[in-house]
């Protein structure tokens, strides 16, 4: 064997000596997978929130001492009959109007609550950032906020609460068709009903296309600005409540799922396709007051804990939210005027 295969064999060895030392680094080496154990983010916790809640601006809360009593109500003419006033004569009396109290409206409060059960071990085992109590307990709320939403859409997109003032619209009249005129038909509600609304409650598909109509944008085109300032790039609630002389515009966002609960979820919006052009009055005075309608509600929004210590290895906390309330209607068509179906 000569000097050179010697050397070849030399650095065969070596090579492979290298390989095996470096093996046996990698092997030796802790790895990424094994220097962590998943666990939950101490920071984060995914949960999806509801859109804005508007019920308390449509029909305001007004807190009662007991659960179902009456409301006087003068006759919706009262304030609008023209009186004999002239008096002839010297010695002659002064006339006497005829004024007189209409039937007196109505409320029962009706409980409302939910429950859930936590358990002690479930309380001690949650990692941060989840908060048992603090989690059911906004859980629980949302759902009966929720439910309330849902009640007072349905109370004021109801034709039947509006007497002869209301419209369902459709084809081209329809506010999402460049033949329709919304503005025409707003001004037309405001008009009809006794008492001026000043107050427009709308579904995000209606509200989104009514402020894109040509007839509305024709009120804002080729300005500088008006009364709430420089012209946006498309017109805002504020915007549509100047232009019809209203207080406001309430736009309801909210969503729901229509599916049974554990079936596969399907969403739907709570305001759906409607417009109402309503008068609220958030602070009734005690002797006069001309609204669409009120939530009644007998006492507040409570939220309680009960210990028991019977289920599980160590018992657990009930925790209940409940409230009582009715929806009423208190004006209706004397204040109101309703458009269903504004968009297909």
């Amino acid at each position: 064997m000569n000097s050179d295969q010697i050397l070849k064999l030399a650095q065969a060895a070596r090579a492979q000596r290298l390989s095996g030392e470096a093996r046996r680094r990698i092997e030796l080496g802790l790895g990424v997978g094994n220097v962590h154990i998943d666990r939950a983010l101490t920071n984060l916790a995914v949960m999806y929130r509801n859109r804005d809640f508007i019920a308390d601006l449509v029909m305001p809360v007004v807190t009662v001492a007991k659960k179902s009593d009456k409301f006087f109500k003068f006759k919706p003419e009262t304030m609008f009959n023209v009186a004999a006033v002239d008096m002839v004569g010297a010695e002659s009396k002064p006339g006497r109007p005829a004024i007189a109290l209409d039937t007196p409206g109505t409320y029962s409060c009706i409980d409302r609550g939910l429950t859930d059960f936590i358990s002690t071990d479930e309380e001690i085992n949650a990692d941060a950032p989840l908060s048992p109590r603090m989690d059911v307990t906004e859980i629980l709320t949302n759902y009966l906020l929720l439910a309330r939403e849902l009640r007072v859409a349905t109370v004021a997109f109801n034709s039947a609460n509006y007497g002869a003032n209301h419209q369902a619209l459709s084809g081209t009249a329809q506010w999402d068709q460049s033949t329709s005129d919304p503005v025409a038909n707003i001004d037309s509600a405001l008009r009809a009903p006794l008492v001026r609304p000043n107050t427009m409650v709308i579904g995000e598909e209606a509200y989104d296309a009514l402020r894109s109509n040509p007839k509305l944008l024709q009120y804002v085109l080729s300005r500088a600005g008006t009364r709430s300032g420089p012209v946006p790039m498309r017109p805002d609630e504020q915007m549509i409540a100047d232009a019809f002389r209203l207080d406001r515009v309430v736009v309801g966002t909210a969503i729901y799922n229509t599916a049974a609960e554990g079936a596969s979820a399907s969403y739907s919006r709570v305001w759906g396709k409607s417009c109402a052009l309503i008068r609220v009055e958030d602070r009734p005075s005690p002797r006069r007051t001309a609204t669409f309608g009120y939530s009644f509600r007998f006492g507040a929004m409570e939220t309680s804990t009960f210990y028991d210590g019977m289920p599980g290895r160590a018992g657990g906390t009930y925790i209940k939210v409940a409230h009582s309330d009715d929806d009423e209607i208190v004006g209706g068509s004397n204040v109101g005027y309703l458009y269903t179906t504004v968009v297909s």
